[in-house]
């Protein structure tokens, strides 16, 4: 069912040292670690009835005198050998006190234990007393949990000094909500035309635009916070890094931007079309182009080292890994190329219609397409291994990483994908007006660029410490 667009209320300061409530695996955000304080639960001892009018309070049933239970005794060990030996009754054992075998343990070895129960076990356990609450919050064990999610913890930061329980509570929180895309919605305006390509970190984001500019936004405040001028025609494709961005133009020309003054470096000459999508290294700038090629130039000088002729129709998005360089054209068909040589090293049919965008990790390519799908594929044997459906327009933009695909489309729609089953997860219809142009996400929102010339973030984070995520 199409999800809209909730803006998503942070969560209530909570104490910290209370017991954890128990949970199952379908757990939300509000009843997943709901914090409520810990109670004493001892065992009470029988209460007596309330007197009645003439008479002594009567004892409660579950109680008996001594001289009862001595009588009762002397009763059955009178009994002939000979006889079948009869149970006795269980309140007639005379019982020891029970003996909490967790808490007499050295921590450690109670830690050990409790670390192989599950998410849910764990929280039951963390009420039991406050010991176990103790041993249940060990850093070891949430540390063990946390880690199988990618964290981007410092190098300079050891693992003994962070708050492990913390840190997955904040994941766990993060995790639940893209499980149910649950997200706070903001707004970017301030182009005047269509903006056509985005990418973002922790700190900004940086969009293109038929409007001629390109606009730095604060991701702390929503606010455009610079306007760089400098292309004639429409910003179709921007990459950046610290130290230098490049655009891409209808007119033409690349411009190679210094980060720290966002002045122009140098512009690349040589397409005779609308440069569509760039890429680049440490080593070489690559640029595709509606007029069928790709070029490499040096990244020190600009200079063109080398023009490939790549498709039959207009190569409208590349992805660089190392030496090689996977290519989407017009024509239907995916190549990778060796950009040393400038051979081509695969073909990659399947698709019925052009293609819009690729993305490749070295492994893996995974590709749009106008016929309305998105496809996964082995890129060394060059096998498909899933075609995802549901898009009803052209597939215009993509991002992946291990876990799931983001894609974007002409029918305006925002779709989360797994990765793994080609499952659709999420599908956002509400976000944008018109045609969705480029889309970016990481673990904490997802960034996306329209012909409504809007730019939409869905944040997943809000109330979270996002510090490490």
């Amino acid at each position: 069912m199409p999800l809209t667009l909730p803006s998503f209320h942070s969560m209530q300061h909570q104490q910290d040292f209370f017991c954890l409530s128990p949970s199952d695996s379908t757990m939300t955000e509000n009843d997943f670690f709901k914090i409520r304080p810990y109670h004493n639960t001892k065992k009470q001892m029988p209460v007596l009835a309330k007197s009645r009018r003439g008479m002594r309070p009567m004892r409660s049933s579950t109680t008996s005198t001594a001289s009862q239970k001595n009588r009762k005794l002397r009763y059955y060990s009178t009994l002939p050998v000979s006889k079948p030996a009869i149970t006795m009754n269980h309140s007639f054992h005379q019982q020891g006190p029970k003996k909490d075998f967790i808490s007499l343990l050295p921590y450690e070895v109670a830690s050990q234990i409790v670390s192989y129960l599950d998410l849910s076990s764990l929280c039951q356990a963390s009420t039991v007393s406050r010991s176990w609450y103790s041993i249940s919050r060990s850093n070891e064990i949430w540390r063990h949990l946390a880690s199988r999610w990618s964290l981007n913890i410092p190098q300079h930061i050891y693992p003994h000094q962070l708050d492990w329980y913390h840190l997955y509570k904040q994941r766990h929180i993060l995790n639940n909500r893209w499980e149910n895309g649950r997200v706070a919605t903001h707004y970017l305006m301030g182009h005047i035309d269509s903006v056509y390509c985005l990418q973002f970190d922790k700190q900004k984001i940086i969009t293109g635009s038929r409007d001629r500019t390109i606009k730095f936004w604060d991701l702390s405040t929503y606010q455009c916070v610079q306007t760089l001028y400098g292309h004639e025609g429409s910003v179709l494709c921007l990459s950046y890094n610290d130290h230098i961005m490049v655009s891409g133009s209808s007119d033409t020309t690349l411009i190679v931007w210094n980060m720290k003054t966002l002045q122009p470096i140098m512009r690349l000459r040589g397409h005779s079309a609308g440069v569509l999508d760039v890429c680049f290294d440490d080593r070489f700038i690559i640029s595709c182009s509606k007029d069928k090629t790709i070029r490499i130039w040096d990244i020190n000088n600009g200079r063109l080292l080398r023009t490939i002729f790549a498709h039959q129709g207009p190569v409208n998005a590349i992805q660089l890994q190392g030496n090689k360089l996977v290519s989407a054209s017009g024509d239907a068909l995916i190549k990778m190329w060796d950009i040393m040589t400038g051979e081509c090293l695969h073909k990659y049919a399947g698709h019925t219609r052009g293609l819009a965008c690729v993305r490749y990790d070295g492994t893996k390519i995974v590709s749009g397409s106008n016929d309305k799908t998105i496809k996964v594929w082995d890129a060394e044997s060059g096998y498909c291994l899933m075609s995802c459906e549901g898009h009803t327009d052209l597939v215009r933009t993509l991002s992946f990483d291990k876990d799931r695909i983001v894609s974007a489309s002409y029918d305006q729609s925002i779709r989360v994908w797994d990765i793994k089953t080609g499952a659709c997860l999420l599908n956002f219809q509400s976000g944008h007006t018109s045609w969705v142009f480029d889309v970016h996400f990481d673990s904490t929102r997802i960034v996306s660029a329209s012909q409504d010339q809007r730019v939409l973030v869905m944040d997943f984070t809000t109330g979270l410490d996002t510090q490490f995520l």
